[in-house]
């Protein structure tokens, strides 16, 4: 079951709510106000790695290269399977 955030458009309070894989609809109230108007927000990331086989650890990597004159685009890569 996924852990999202969601945002109080009244107050502003974000809270975590433990979803459950059903299609049935769930009603949510702010735990601050208990305002009935919540958004779901992008939440960051966290992860855990363990070592390569043989026993480097890697993290993500940022490229940066020229997408034409005077911008530049970024590519990150994430440790993990690889095709």
């Amino acid at each position: 079951m996924p852990i999202y955030e969601f945002r109080c458009t009244a107050c502003d309070h974000i809270q975590e709510v433990l979803v459950a894989s059903s299609s049935s609809e769930v009603t949510m109230n702010c735990e601050s106000c208990q305002g009935e108007d919540l958004v779901r927000v992008l939440s960051s990331v966290s992860y855990a790695m363990g070592g390569s086989s043989r026993g480097e650890a890697t993290g993500p990597c940022m490229t940066t290269k020229s997408c034409g004159p005077g911008n530049s685009c970024s590519t990150i890569e994430l440790p993990g399977h690889t095709r």
